[in-house]
C-alpha cells in the first residue's frame, strides 16, 4: 500500500513539475555552456547546479570565480540576490515535510518557480512526499541541463539573452496559473504598483525592496480587513457547569 501511495505521489509531482522541468533543462544548458566558455572544467557545471542551485546567482558566480573574487564578496552578492527567499519562507508549506533531512533539502531546493508552482496548489492538498518529489524532479532537471550544456560546450552558438528570457517567460506563465487558482485582483494590482514604484532603486536592490514593500502593504491590508470584520462574540459560559 505504501509503495502504491509513493508511486501516486511521484506521478502527480511529475505531472505538476513538468512545465518547470522543461524550462530548467535549456536554462541549465546555458549555465553549462557559460561554465565551459569561461574556461572552467566541465564538471563545475553540475557541481554548481547541485550545490549552489540559485538561478541567476549561478550565472553571476561563474565570472566571480574566474576573477578570484573574495568569498565575502560572493556571500554578500548571494545575500542580496537571494534575499527574496526570506519572504518565500513565510508562506512555504515546510510543515508538510516531517523529517529533518527532508526539511533541509526542501529549504535548499526552494526556487522561484517551485514556489510559484506550490503557491498555485491548494494548501490543504499539499503533502510532504509530493512537495519533495516536485523539488527533487526540478532540481534533477536543472543539474541534468547543466551537465548537458557543459558536454555540448559552445559548439552550437546560442544567444545568452534568449536563455535568460526563458526564465522570465516561465515565471510569467506560472504567475498566470497562480492567479487562475486564486484570482485576487486587488493583490495583483498592489503587487504591480509596488513593482513599478521599486524600479527607481538600483537594479541589485530591486527584489529586496519590492518584496519588503509588498509584504508591508499586504500586512497593513490584512490588519485593516480584520479590524473591519470583528470576530463573533463568544457565548456566555457563566451559566454552564
Amino acid at each position: 500500500m505504501h509503495t502504491t501511495d509513493t508511486r501516486a505521489e511521484l506521478r502527480a509531482a511529475a505531472r505538476d513539475a513538468l512545465p518547470v522541468m522543461l524550462g530548467y533543462v535549456p536554462l541549465g544548458m546555458g549555465l553549462g555552456m557559460t561554465v565551459v566558455g569561461a574556461g572552467l572544467d566541465w564538471w563545475w557545471a553540475p557541481v554548481f547546479g547541485l550545490v549552489v542551485y540559485a538561478g541567476s546567482m549561478e550565472f553571476l558566480l561563474v565570472p566571480m570565480v574566474v576573477a578570484h573574487v573574495p568569498l565575502a564578496s560572493i556571500a554578500l552578492a548571494a545575500l542580496l540576490i537571494q534575499f527574496r527567499h526570506v519572504f518565500y519562507g513565510i508562506s512555504f508549506p515546510l510543515e508538510r515535510v516531517k523529517r529533518g533531512p527532508g526539511r533541509l533539502y526542501a529549504i535548499h531546493s526552494l526556487t522561484d518557480e517551485v514556489y510559484a508552482l506550490v503557491s498555485a496548489r491548494p494548501r490543504e492538498s499539499i503533502t510532504g512526499p509530493w512537495l519533495l518529489w516536485v523539488q527533487g524532479l526540478c532540481h534533477a532537471a536543472w543539474v541534468s541541463g547543466c551537465a548537458l550544456g557543459a558536454a555540448v560546450g559552445l559548439a552550437i552558438p546560442i544567444d545568452q539573452r534568449i536563455l535568460s528570457f526563458l526564465l522570465t517567460a516561465l515565471f510569467v506563465v506560472l504567475m498566470m496559473d497562480a492567479y487562475r487558482a486564486n484570482p485576487s485582483r486587488i493583490e495583483t494590482i498592489v503587487g504591480a504598483c509596488v513593482a513599478a514604484a521599486a524600479l527607481i532603486v538600483p537594479r541589485q536592490f530591486f527584489l529586496p525592496v519590492a518584496l519588503s514593500a509588498l509584504t508591508l502593504v499586504l500586512v497593513i491590508m490584512g490588519t485593516t480587513t480584520k479590524r473591519g470584520h470583528p470576530s463573533p462574540p463568544r457565548p456566555d459560559l457563566d451559566g454552564m457547569p
